[in-house]
């Protein structure tokens, strides 16, 4: 009997040679419910682990390492998903994790609701394999008792597909049943409309290899299906890109099972596809958003460093206060971290209220002259008069403009003039950064504000700093939850004016969360 049929809670397990980890871990869980289990060392975690409902592991630790216990727990307790921990995530240690056969992994430190997320995912997939395992014992049953039944055994047989497509069918992930030698699609769940844009009848009969990017990437899943069939295993599993119906590519993980059928050459295959293109944005979110304050803050940490003898009490308590308001917005971020996951999903919760952003801007635009400086460009603020009212999530506008006015400063060239201007505009507020730089063609515009697309942009940053391209499509959903619109004029040469618009307030009440 697994853990969670003996309480009323789901039971966590955490491996973590940290006490101050585990302790924050284990005091966050318990007061969202869960009965939790701890464990400082591999030899301790042998010791205490039980057929819990999820194991987060880290994967650093010292003697044995996280990535041995992930393969033990997954040796003896293989029906519990484990979820690996670090404080460095990088695709490397990920596809490694992945490869020992962890559910999924978190970035240290780990933010509440991403892991409250991440758990609850865990263990509905822990819910269907063991419901999996216990129709398929029950229809092994149901033939044994009715085998010389046959009208009885159809249709139980029936009964047990109907219930297994309503159980297939409330999956976030794709179930494709395929029928070898010419990988026809026989069955496909309703998922696939979220992860595809298909709808299933329009699958169904046509062949596996049409969801792939090209005919070398069905190639990569057709040789894995090869191999595992010689080898005599019943399972395997490999991420690659795949194709939506809208052309647009995504990360996926395929994992096939191998059903062997008395009298038939070829086994039918069961595959469950997972997009994993979040797993990739979260890592580049968290990079792309901590990079604008960390640049604040190292270029007023130069300031002091060089002129720290010289400096007046005054500047130097200016200079220190800014430090510290970014590293706690950089903290805030990191606490935000489930806004970024919402984002992904089109949802975005906000803190709306009536604000007056013309001192926002005001602010934004003297802590970038910093960053200006370094390339000799002068940022001005034009505001149409001194209150501008409008109803918006400050700290989210605050981040999208400067994110904008990072952009400028980055495509723009030495010596040239960055203007932030901001007016009155249908009773709610207009924002535009307008810079000198080289412009954007213009059949590129419509590609920038796209976070994922596989047609860049030709522009590039004037003093080689590095993009992420993913700060643009995260500007584009915040200001769209607020129920504005952002956009770009641009031309070839002369320069760029990337504006947004915020509302009154009156699409969106405060504290509301848009989709």
């Amino acid at each position: 009997m697994s853990a969670s049929s003996q309480a009323s809670s789901p039971t966590i397990m955490i491996l973590d040679d940290e006490q101050i980890v585990r302790r924050a871990l284990k005091m966050g869980l318990e007061r969202s419910g869960y009965r939790v289990l701890t464990a400082e060392n591999f030899k301790q975690f042998t010791q205490v682990m039980q057929d819990c409902d999820a194991v987060l592991c880290d994967i650093i630790l010292p003697g044995n390492n996280g990535l041995q216990a992930l393969k033990w727990a997954r040796e003896n307790f293989p029906n519990t998903p484990v979820i690996m921990m670090t404080g460095k995530p990088t695709v490397e240690t990920a596809a490694e994790a992945m490869r020992f056969g962890a559910f999924d992994y978190l970035p240290k430190p780990v933010q509440k609701n991403d892991l409250l997320l991440t758990l609850q995912r865990a263990i509905q997939h822990r819910q269907l394999v063991l419901d999996k395992a216990r129709l398929e014992a029950e229809n092994e049953s149901y033939r044994q008792q009715l085998e010389n039944q046959v009208e009885e055994k159809s249709q139980a047989l029936q009964e047990s597909q109907e219930f297994l497509t309503t159980l297939t069918n409330t999956m976030a992930d794709a179930v494709f049943s395929i029928r070898l030698p010419d990988y026809k699609i026989e069955y496909v769940n309703q998922a696939v409309s979220t992860i595809f844009g298909y709808q299933p009848a329009e699958l169904l009969g046509q062949s596996f290899d049409r969801l792939f990017i090209d005919a070398n990437g069905f190639a990569v899943y057709h040789q894995k299906i090869n191999a595992a069939i010689e080898q005599d295993r019943a399972q395997t599993q490999v991420e690659l890109p795949m194709l939506q119906k809208d052309a647009t590519s995504i990360m996926t993980e395929v994992v096939s099972t191998f059903i062997c059928r008395e009298g038939e050459a070829y086994p039918q295959i069961i595959s469950v596809v997972r997009d994993v293109t979040q797993r990739s944005f979260l890592l580049g979110v968290v990079a792309h958003e901590l990079r604008n304050p960390l640049g604040l803050v190292t270029g007023f940490v130069h300031v002091l460093l060089s002129e720290v003898q010289t400096m007046d009490r005054e500047s130097l308590e200016k200079y220190l206060g800014v430090i510290s308001e970014h590293t706690s917005h950089m903290l805030a971020m990191l606490d935000g971290l489930l806004d970024v996951t919402k984002i992904e999903f089109g949802e975005v919760a906000l803190d709306i209220r009536p604000e007056n952003v013309v001192p926002l801007l005001a602010r934004l635009t003297e802590e970038h002259k910093i960053l200006a400086k370094d390339k000799n460009i002068t940022l001005q603020f034009v505001p149409e008069k001194p209150e501008l009212v409008c109803a918006c999530d400050p700290t989210k506008v605050g981040e999208v403009l400067a994110n904008l006015i990072d952009n400028a400063i980055k495509y723009s060239n030495p010596d040239t003039i960055v203007q932030i201007v901001a007016r009155s505009h249908n009773s709610g507020v207009w924002v535009g950064v307008k810079d000198q730089g080289s412009g954007i063609n213009p059949q590129e515009i419509q590609h920038v504000f796209k976070g994922f697309s596989h047609k860049k942009v030709s522009t590039r940053p004037t003093a080689g700093e590095r993009s992420t391209g993913l700060g643009l499509a995260i500007c584009k959903r915040i200001i769209e939850a607020h129920g504005g619109q952002i956009g770009v004029e641009s031309v070839p040469g002369q320069g760029s004016t990337f504006w947004f618009t915020l509302p009154n307030g009156e699409q969106q009440k405060p504290g509301d969360s848009a989709r």
